[in-house]
């Protein structure tokens, strides 16, 4: 018994590693995807799109992992909470790197990025909200810190804001110039997904929730469906 219960605590420390590494590879692809969007750097968006293979295999190498866990052991109460959670979060993180994905075809779809500074800039800034507020997702998960998973909505409140600020102002850019409509609603879908990226890390914050105290609490009540 004591050799099995070892393997089970072997198992369970792999499978976090793996979620955290996953979690920071998709920052990874979220950093690159918005240099590549800034710079309309061909290259680096292509990288971007790559690297979701790598995503895919820890997605399914985890899932694979938690219900062979599962299976093999036999958790009840707070260690199949924490299964649970893991499964949940790898769902999250496989779908932010499809985001980002999104965000590097773009740069690689739109041949004629209009000039705009301004725009670029509010984008920018919301990457770097998203990037903050996942990273604090991942790092409350690795602590099962309660305190860290309730500044989350705080941290993404802007991204929700810099969304709808951003959508009215390439609704009016696009009604003043038809010429612009393409490249602005392609820089519609940018900016939601990443306000998407923040929902999701929000919910990996629910999760650790769930996981530390057995409770299913709604932090924002726009949780992604996708």
């Amino acid at each position: 018994m004591p050799e099995l219960r070892r393997d089970y605590r072997d198992r369970l420390t792999d499978l976090e590693d793996d979620l955290i590494a996953m979690g920071n590879r998709v920052l990874e692809m979220l950093a690159e995807a918005m240099t590549a969007l800034g710079n309309h750097d061909q290259q680096r968006a292509a990288a971007v799109i790559r690297a979701d293979d790598r995503i895919d295999a820890a997605y399914q190498r985890i899932q694979e992992g938690v219900l062979t866990t599962i299976a093999l052991h036999a958790p009840v109460a707070s260690e199949l909470r924490l299964l649970s959670a893991f499964m949940h979060a790898n769902i999250h993180l496989e779908r932010m790197g499809d985001l980002c994905v999104n965000i590097g075809k773009f740069v690689a779809l739109v041949e004629d990025f209009s000039d705009d500074p301004e725009l670029m800039a509010q984008l920018q800034e919301m990457g770097q909200h998203a990037r903050r507020v996942i990273g604090r997702s991942l790092e409350a998960l690795a602590r099962r810190d309660l305190e860290l998973v309730h500044t989350l909505p705080e941290l993404d409140e802007p991204l929700d804001q810099l969304n709808k600020g951003l959508f009215k102002r390439l609704v009016r850019l696009a009604a003043a110039d038809e010429t612009r409509l393409d490249w602005a609603m392609r820089m519609v879908l940018v900016a939601r997904y990443l306000e998407r990226l923040g929902d999701h890390a929000v919910d990996i914050g629910e999760q650790v929730i769930f996981a530390v105290t057995g409770e299913s609490v709604e932090l924002a009540s726009n949780s992604p469906v996708a």
